[in-house]
C-alpha cells in the first residue's frame, strides 16, 4: 500500500491512522530513498525535529531509530521545535534532508511525518513521489549502525532569528506585543528573541499540551479568541500567534480584530522591499490577494501565481526567480532566511517593520489600503465526506454561473481549485483540502458586505448539493 502525501506530508488521525507501526513505515521508506537516491547534500546524517503534539517526542525516536538501523547518523532535537527549525539545520549542516514529526495546523487529534529537502524546505511532489514508491520494500540494512545524538537544536536557531532582524531597533520600540504560541512549537521564542528593553512582549500558551487547551492551532480568527481578550484588557498594539509547528503567522490588532493574511503579507512585502532593500520576484500561492498584484506592479518586480501549497513557491525560490512569497493561510518566506514558511520570523519582521516607521499596525494598515486599495477577505471550512466534496467541486467547474449574489462572474480560473472571478473587484474560489476531508470555500472582495452574500451563496450552493447527492449531514467550522 501507498503511502498517501498530503500538500506537505502525511498526517493521520493518532492511534488510528498514525500509529507507531505507520511511522516506522514511512520512515523506512524514507530511510531507502535517503540512501539510494542521487542529489545533493550528505545522505550519511539527517536531522528529526518534531512539535508539541501527543507522542511526537516518542514517534521522532521511533523514525530516528530507523535510519539509524539503516547505517545513517541522527540528530535528535531534545524538545520540541518549529518545523522551520528542522529545515535551518538542514541546510546548515549541509544534508540530503530532515524529518519533523507534525500534523503542523491539523487537530489535536492528528499527527505527522514531513520531510525537509537539501535546500532547506518542503520537500517537492517528486520527493515524495520518490519516497512513496518505497513504501513496504524492505527497510535499508547496514552493517554499521547510525549514531543517534540528541541535541539542543532550538538555540541556534533563535541565534539565527535574532541575527535576521534589528533586535536593537525594535527593543528600543514603544510596542506592546503579545505572542500567542498557542501551546504550539513556538513556545517562547518571540519573546526570548526580543525581550529586555522597552518593548514590552508577553508570551500566552507558551506551555506544551498536545490538546492545544481544545482549540484547533490553526492561527485564524475563530481559534484566537482567548488572545483577542488578552489584546483587549492588556493593552497591547497587536497579538502574533503561531500555528501547531510554528510555519504559520495569524496577527490581532490593538482591538483584538484578526488581521486578513493577505494584509499581512502585503505589510511584510512592503517592508522587506521598501525598508530592507529586497529586489527580485515574489511569489503567491492561487488562493492569494490581488493586493498582492498591485503591490508587484509597484515596486516593478515580476510575480509569479503557484498552485497552492508552498512547496511550489521554495520551487521559485530555489530557482531564483522569487526572493519572497506568501500564501493566504498565514505562510510567508524570504529568500535571505529559507525557501520555507517561517511563523515566528515573519512575526519579528512585522514588528520590526512597526519598530522603523514609528506606526502602530493600525496607521500600517490604513496607509496600506490608501495606496492600494482596500480588500475584504473570508474563508469558510465545510466538511463532507470525500465522495461529495470531490462532486461538488466537478460541478462548480462544469457549470459557472453568470453571477454569485448579484456579482457578475468575468471569468473562470481553474488551477489548483475552481476560481470564479469578479473582474478586479475580488474572487471565489472552491477547493479541496489537502490535508482533511473538507471544501474550503475562499472570498475576497473589495466590498465586505459583498464579500460576505458571496460567501453565504457559495455555501447555500454546495449545502444544496450535499443534501441532494447523498443526504448527508453537513458540519461546518
Amino acid at each position: 500500500m501507498t503511502i498517501a502525501f498530503g500538500t506537505d506530508g502525511w498526517r493521520g488521525v493518532i492511534a488510528d491512522d498514525c500509529t507507531f507501526a505507520e511511522i516506522r513505515r514511512i520512515a523506512a521508506a524514507t530511510a531507502r530513498y535517503y540512501s539510494a537516491s542521487d542529489g545533493p547534500g550528505d545522505r550519511n546524517r539527517i536531522v528529526v525535529g518534531y512539535d508539541t503534539r501527543f507522542l511526537s517526542p516518542e514517534f521522532a525516536r521511533a523514525a530516528a531509530e530507523i535510519f539509524a538501523a539503516a547505517g545513517i547518523d541522527v540528530l535528535l532535537s531534545d524538545r520540541p521545535i518549529p518545523t522551520p527549525a528542522v529545515s535551518f539545520h538542514v541546510r546548515r549542516l549541509g544534508l540530503r534532508g530532515g524529518v519533523a514529526i507534525t500534523a503542523s495546523h491539523n487537530p489535536g487529534r492528528y499527527n505527522g511525518f514531513k520531510f525537509k529537502a537539501h535546500f532547506g524546505g518542503s520537500a517537492p511532489p517528486e520527493t515524495y513521489a520518490a519516497i512513496a514508491a518505497e513504501a513496504d520494500r524492505p527497510a535499508p540494512a547496514s552493517a554499521l549502525r547510525g549514531r543517534i545524538e540528541t541535541a539542543d537544536l532550538m538555540t541556534p536557531y533563535r541565534d539565527r532569528l535574532a541575527g535576521l532582524v534589528d533586535v536593537a531597533a525594535i527593543r528600543r520600540a514603544p510596542l506592546a506585543v503579545l505572542a500567542d504560541a498557542m501551546h504550539g512549537a513556538a513556545g517562547t521564542l518571540v519573546a526570548d528573541v526580543l525581550g529586555g528593553g522597552t518593548l514590552r512582549v508577553e508570551s500566552l500558551h507558551a506551555n506544551r499540551d498536545p490538546l492545544f487547551g481544545g482549540v484547533h492551532p490553526e492561527p485564524i480568527a475563530a481559534n484566537l479568541g482567548e488572545a483577542a481578550e488578552r489584546v483587549r484588557k492588556g493593552g497591547f498594539g497587536l497579538a502574533v500567534a503561531q500555528d501547531g509547528d510554528a510555519d504559520r503567522l495569524g496577527v490581532l490588532d490593538a482591538s483584538g480584530r484578526f488581521v486578513s493574511p493577505h494584509q499581512v503579507l502585503a505589510l511584510l512585502l512592503l517592508h522587506v522591499f521598501r525598508g530592507r532593500g529586497v529586489r527580485g520576484g515574489i511569489a503567491k500561492t492561487f488562493s492569494t490577494s490581488f493586493q498582492v498584484d498591485r503591490i508587484a506592479r509597484a515596486l516593478g518586480v515580476p510575480l509569479i501565481e503557484t498552485g497552492i501549497g508552498f512547496k511550489y513557491v521554495a520551487e521559485l525560490m530555489n530557482r531564483g526567480e522569487a526572493v519572497a512569497g506568501g500564501e493566504e493561510s498565514g505562510g510567508y518566506a524570504f529568500a535571505f532566511h529559507l525557501p520555507e514558511r517561517d511563523g515566528v520570523l515573519s512575526a519579528l519582521l512585522l514588528v520590526e517593520s512597526l519598530a522603523r516607521t514609528g506606526r502602530t499596525l493600525g496607521e500600517a494598515l490604513e496607509a496600506l489600503a490608501r495606496e492600494f486599495g482596500r480588500f475584504e477577505y473570508g474563508r469558510r471550512d465545510v466538511h463532507l465526506p470525500v465522495d461529495t466534496i470531490g462532486a461538488f467541486v466537478r460541478d462548480v467547474r462544469e457549470r459557472a454561473p453568470g453571477s454569485v449574489a448579484g456579482e457578475p462572474v468575468t471569468g473562470v480560473a481553474d488551477r489548483d481549485g475552481v476560481k470564479y472571478l469578479f473582474a478586479e473587484r475580488g474572487w471565489l474560489l472552491h477547493r479541496l483540502s489537502g490535508t482533511e476531508p473538507m471544501v474550503r470555500l475562499y472570498c475576497e472582495h473589495e466590498d465586505a458586505g459583498t464579500m460576505e452574500r458571496i460567501l453565504d451563496a457559495a455555501e447555500a450552493r454546495l449545502r444544496d448539493f450535499a443534501a441532494t447527492a447523498s443526504r448527508t449531514p453537513v458540519s461546518r467550522d
